[in-house]
């Protein structure tokens, strides 16, 4: 019997202790640095740490550190915003981003050269290489495409990178024969999301996060659309970057002085959100007409199917800007859905 109970209080102690390893941050901070350190190869931080299998996107290795990280982060008392971040992320698990290893409006594979010139990962980066086509395979076969805004991003940067006279050549050999993959890929028709499997449901959560509010996207279009009837065409002054490693939404509060900690990498660490929920009533009429059109747009591609082409004539319908901007404009639109509903204050404001 005594020995019965010892066992008891040892399984009960065991258990405790194995318990307590999920508790393993004591401030969302702390949370952040370990979520950096899994994805230093989709959003570098500039401090270089070691690298092994977790941090290379989207393997099983970092679909599973990335699990245990956001489980761990349920212990941790947030504020209802950063608390809507973690939720939106665990929710995002179950979609087919898995399929897409490699975000195509992100440098990862020069992300991972750079590291490699310091700390040799050549051959985990041939096997990542490898990994990433092999997933776009599975992808078809569970009718997930890549959208030709998608496609053509990948090439440039698939073709940039064979390019370059430093290329390992192990390397160059399992690139070249992805890049040969990827000339005979045939993207799916529609650009938004409704065009893939289960896209649907991926877009309304995407709404619901970055709105605060869950309304199907036909009510927000008659809600956007029903604002936007009182306003005129608008000349809104924006500067935007080269490439897309950063949306539209980010670059407009890269520059803010208080730094909200974010948990979502696409968001560079930062609570577009919070930042959003504080500007949306010190706007311009210029940027409040922005970003409804934005919201309609984004709307437009991804609710109903529009083309790239209808996207860019709804935008210069809306604003004095010139094609070029559009062009950059509808691609922040297809690479970062929903994030314009950061500003769905707008509706309910005037």
């Amino acid at each position: 019997m005594i020995k019965h109970l010892i066992w008891i209080c040892f399984l009960a102690l065991f258990l405790s202790a194995c318990g307590d390893t999920n508790n393993q941050y004591q401030s969302k901070e702390q949370a952040q640095q370990a979520l950096q350190t899994l994805n230093q190869f989709l959003r570098p931080t500039g401090e270089i740490k070691p690298v092994n299998e977790q941090q290379f996107p989207f393997s099983d290795a970092y679909l599973k550190e990335r699990h245990s990280i956001y489980q761990a982060m349920q212990t941790l008392e947030l504020t209802p915003v950063a608390q809507r971040t973690l939720d939106y992320l665990i929710i995002a698990e179950r979609f087919p981003q898995r399929y897409f290893t490699w975000p195509v409006y992100i440098p990862v594979l020069d992300n991972m050269l750079a590291y490699n010139q310091q700390h040799d990962i050549t051959a985990n980066i041939n096997n990542w290489l490898s990994f990433t086509q092999q997933q776009l395979i599975l992808a078809k076969e569970s009718k997930l495409r890549l959208n030709s805004i998608e496609l053509n991003a990948l090439q440039a940067q698939v073709t940039k990178n064979l390019a370059r006279v430093d290329l390992p050549e192990n390397l160059k050999h399992t690139l070249t024969e992805f890049n040969d993959y990827l000339a005979l890929y045939a993207p799916r028709g529609s650009v938004g999301l409704h065009g893939i499997s289960n896209g649907g449901s991926w877009y309304q959560s995407k709404l619901n996060y970055f709105s605060g509010v869950t309304k199907a996207p036909i009510n927000w279009l008659v809600a956007v659309q029903s604002q936007l009837k009182e306003m005129q065409q608008e000349a809104y002054s924006i500067h935007v970057a080269v490439g897309h490693r950063y949306s539209v939404l980010a670059q407009r509060f890269a520059l803010s002085n208080k730094k909200l900690v974010g948990f979502d990498w696409a968001q560079d660490y930062q609570s577009l959100i919070g930042y959003a929920g504080q500007a949306a009533t010190g706007l311009s009429n210029e940027e409040r007409t922005f970003w409804l059109a934005m919201m309609e747009t984004d709307l437009g591609i991804h609710y109903h199917a529009w083309t790239v082409q209808q996207a860019k004539v709804n935008l210069l319908k809306r604003l004095k800007m010139t094609p070029q901007q559009v062009d950059y404009l509808v691609a922040d639109i297809i690479f970062y859905p929903a994030q314009s509903f950061a500003f769905a204050t707008l509706l309910t404001t005037s």
